[in-house]
């Protein structure tokens, strides 16, 4: 008989309470020595990961008795680049590794001959006993994990709350493989499995796409909590304001399918720079883009304007070195201006009570595109103020006082040396 524990459940029990008195409540609370089904609702769920919750549900698979050699779990997920995240755990690492699979994978034959496949495609689970001599090879997978000693295999449908399966595998180089027993404990377990990974899945797919359209600082700001209108700080920053040369006359010349190549090739060779340098792009703006570099984030006047500039100047650099190749395919070249400058800005939501964006304003985020409109007629694809320039003045040289479009009021300009 399974042993049971008396639990007093909080203001049931027999303890002492400010309010009037209760009767007491004792609840059994069913505790089996190992049940793997069990230890995930009790603690399991709590794991922050997935990476976390495989490599702690597997090792206590493991102390359950469960013969396991390697268990991969398969996730769909909404990223930019990948359309499947992966999670590989096996006995002899001990250790949890992750991947990523393409939106391309999926017309890949290595996809399409995957027992993967078939569990996306609603399959109740597959089960391959590679110790029996008449087994059927019919996945490659199986002749990899054959001549690695596996003896058995199994994979099972992970069933989601959106109607979807997943898919978990598991598999063992016990002699004569896996007993019926505990094929059906693997069974069994899946659906309260999958309830953990949802949680946690859910969790992933709203930081990517946070990440995707906001930004990963901005991301990580909207996802613990920032969403309500006039949830707004003031920072200083180093101010990124960018913008295509020529891209109107584009816009009325080329295809459609042309003209956003050439914006997506843009946008790819400035993001980067950005990102890799601690800058977060806010926003893009038809052809232009807009990003701030954190001054307190990243230490200080000095270094936010080093990095900025760097940034810039690596965007610039990319730019040239690519359009060798457009030039190469009878595309026309990408030309652009970008303006740093240093100052204060309101940082956070604004918009209708439903419907807002994570954004930066104020008279220094104005001022850069003003600047940004002196490129052209200067020449000059990367200007800064001199607000900027007393950040970092060995790397700038003065192009001269300039009168910002929309004001009288001369303002001195810098570009590099």
């Amino acid at each position: 008989m399974v042993p049971f524990d008396l639990v007093d459940d909080i203001g049931l029990g027999g303890g002492k309470h400010s309010g009037p008195a209760l009767d007491a409540t004792l609840i059994p609370v069913a505790t089996p020595t190992c049940s793997m089904v069990d230890w995930l609702q009790k603690k399991g769920r709590f794991i922050p990961s997935v990476q976390e919750l495989v490599a702690a549900l597997n090792q206590q698979m493991v102390a359950c008795g469960m013969p396991l050699y390697r268990t991969m779990v398969i996730l769909r997920t909404l990223h930019p680049l990948f359309s499947n995240e992966g999670y590989s755990w096996d006995t002899d690492s001990k250790k949890v590794n992750m991947f990523g699979a393409s939106h391309e994978m999926l017309s890949n034959e290595s996809y399409l001959a995957s027992p993967v496949r078939v569990i996306f495609e609603g399959s109740p689970g597959i089960r391959r006993r590679l110790a029996d001599a008449d087994c059927p090879r019919d996945f490659p997978i199986l002749d990899e994990l054959a001549e690695r000693g596996v003896s058995d295999y199994l994979m099972l449908p992970l069933p989601f709350s959106d109607g979807r399966s997943y898919a978990a595998s598991w598999s063992t180089r016990a002699p004569g493989g896996f007993t019926d027993n505990q094929v059906e404990r693997l069974a069994a377990l899946m659906p309260i499995f999958a309830m953990a990974l949802e949680v946690r899945s859910m969790h992933n797919i709203a930081r990517n796409l946070l990440d995707t359209y906001l930004g990963h600082k901005t991301g990580e700001r909207v996802l613990n909590g920032a969403i309500r209108r006039g949830s707004v700080e003031t920072i200083n920053a180093v101010i990124w304001y960018s913008d295509l040369r020529g891209f109107t006359a584009m816009t009325d010349k080329l295809p459609s399918n042309v003209l956003l190549d050439l914006l997506n090739d843009h946008f790819e060779r400035v993001v980067e720079p950005v990102k890799e340098r601690g800058g977060e792009v806010l926003k893009f703006m038809g052809d232009g883009m807009l990003a701030i570099f954190p001054i307190d984030e990243l230490g200080g006047e000095e270094k936010a304007a080093e990095l900025a500039l760097e940034a810039a100047e690596d965007a610039l650099v990319r730019t040239a070195e690519h359009n060798g190749e457009r030039e190469n395919q009878t595309l026309p070249p990408i030309h652009f201006g970008v303006v740093l400058h240093l100052g204060e800005v309101v940082y956070g939501n604004i918009g209708a009570p439903d419907r807002l964006d994570f954004t930066v304003i104020g008279p220094a985020v104005n001022q850069a595109a003003r600047i940004e409109s002196d490129c052209r007629h200067l020449g000059q694809p990367l200007l800064t103020s001199a607000a900027f320039a007393m950040a970092a003045p060995a790397n700038l040289v003065s192009v001269g006082q300039h009168a910002l479009r929309g004001s009288d009021d001369l303002q001195e300009l810098f570009a590099p040396k």
